[in-house]
């Protein structure tokens, strides 16, 4: 075993339970910040409005900015993620994100606001989130993935519901500026210092290598065949050689876009709708809510009947939430929309990272993840803006909602018709790509 403290932590803890658990718990706790800070930027929008006079525009164009910063840096960091470990990634990520949020506190000009979310998101949101904590546990999975990934993304949500409140209260007792101060501080404490003292890249490097827990639970839903049989490892020129990863990536784009876009745009709808500031935020909250405990029970769900129906089922989730949204018309209306796409919504993050995974097997994962992410990221991007562009040329949602559902529709049909890619041998040593 190599030496550093994660390996004393992984030595005695590893006595007890399998690593993995640890290495999911250190993703969950990361996800609690890496995750938050966008669905807590809409607590900013009037401080910042009120300090600044900045329109709300000038305020909403660094989350575009963003995101693109994000999918300019995937594929490199995908392939990092694969050469160096994603340990050293996700500590130096956490310091990172925890300078850029304590440096918003000090901004006080428009472009120094754009400037510090353009590094926040690549770092948090895409880097941590999205990469390289689901591509660990993905590495560290794959007889039980579906309930490890339900546990870490509850983080997501988790994240949003403690410190919705958090937040709300230092704003307003303290200001925004320590706000964020207060931010970069748990950023620190929940994603870099837990990785630095438990996490490990792979199970190879703890002699896990024939572990039970790395070996396909069979029925051929993905990259394992039989059950007990190693994964098949896919390299990236051989994964991007497929149908199954250019459908995978088109429907990802198409439902993203509609997801982010009705993400955004979801609170204003019922304010638009008539419905009061008060009750627009209860049934945001509900949603994330309900989120937490459907993450957890779709972990199991997604082993039972594969990542593939999952996909579909959640895409028509999407589409059924979304009419509901379009046409609620009471405040009963509303708290169903709440707890039924909420339910339906809940394996949205764990199955964007577990797909990539399941298909291509976790030799070349960081590399397959990393190239696909930029297309999504933008297509996801795309959605807040078409929203709001479509808004402003009829007054209403309507014609983004009904799109939104088209989209999720047309994406339940592509992972309908398309299968995962073929059997392949399994690689003799997993750990070769690193």
């Amino acid at each position: 075993m190599e030496r550093g403290i994660n390996y004393w932590v992984a030595k005695r803890l590893g006595r007890h339970f399998y690593y993995g658990w640890a290495v999911a718990g250190v993703a969950l706790v990361a996800n609690l910040s890496a995750f938050s800070f966008n669905a807590l930027f809409g607590l900013f929008i009037t401080p910042l409005q009120a300090t600044f006079g900045w329109d709300r525009a000038d305020i909403a164009r660094a989350i575009p900015i963003g995101t693109t910063m994000g999918a300019t840096i995937a594929p490199g960091l995908g392939f990092l993620i694969d050469r160096i470990g994603t340990r050293k990634l996700m500590v130096g990520f956490g310091l990172g994100a925890g300078v850029c949020l304590v440096s918003l506190s000090t901004v006080r000009q428009v472009w120094q606001f754009d400037l510090v979310m353009s590094l926040l998101y690549p770092l948090a949101w895409i880097g941590v989130g999205q990469m390289i904590g689901s591509i660990n546990v993905s590495r560290w999975f794959v007889r039980r993935r579906g309930r490890a990934m339900g546990i870490v993304m509850m983080g997501a949500s988790l994240g949003a519901v403690l410190l919705i409140p958090v937040c709300t209260f230092v704003i307003q007792h303290s200001g925004w500026r320590l706000a964020y101060v207060v931010l970069g501080g748990l950023a620190v404490l929940f994603i870099s210092v837990p990785a630095f003292l438990v996490l490990v890249d792979r199970p190879e490097q703890l002699g896990l290598d024939d572990h039970p827990e790395l070996k396909s639970p069979g029925g051929g839903r993905g990259a394992g065949g039989a059950a007990g049989v190693p994964e098949a490892m896919w390299s990236l020129r051989e994964a991007m050689g497929t149908r199954s990863f250019w459908m995978t990536l088109l429907g990802l784009m198409m439902g993203t876009l509609a997801v982010q876009g009705y993400f955004v745009h979801a609170v204003p709808h019922m304010e638009a709708r008539g419905f009061s500031r008060v009750m627009a935020g209860a049934v945001w909250s509900l949603f994330f809510t309900t989120g937490v405990v459907a993450k957890f029970l779709w972990g199991f769900i997604i082993e039972r009947i594969g990542v593939r129906v999952a996909l579909v089922t959640l895409f028509l989730g999407e589409a059924v939430g979304l009419y509901l949204l379009l046409t609620a018309s009471t405040p009963a209306m509303l708290f169903t929309y709440a707890v039924v796409n909420g339910l339906l919504h809940g394996p949205y993050l764990q199955l964007q990272a577990m797909v990539w995974a399941d298909y291509f097997g976790r030799n070349a994962l960081g590399r397959i993840y990393g190239v696909a992410q930029p297309a999504i990221v933008v297509a996801g991007s795309m959605g807040p803006w078409l929203g709001g562009h479509l808004f402003d040329l009829s007054g209403n949602y309507t014609h983004f909602f009904r799109l939104g559902i088209v989209l999720c529709l047309c994406a339940a049909l592509l992972f309908l018709v398309t299968p995962p890619p073929r059997q392949r041998t399994p690689a003799a040593t997993p750990a070769s790509a690193a």
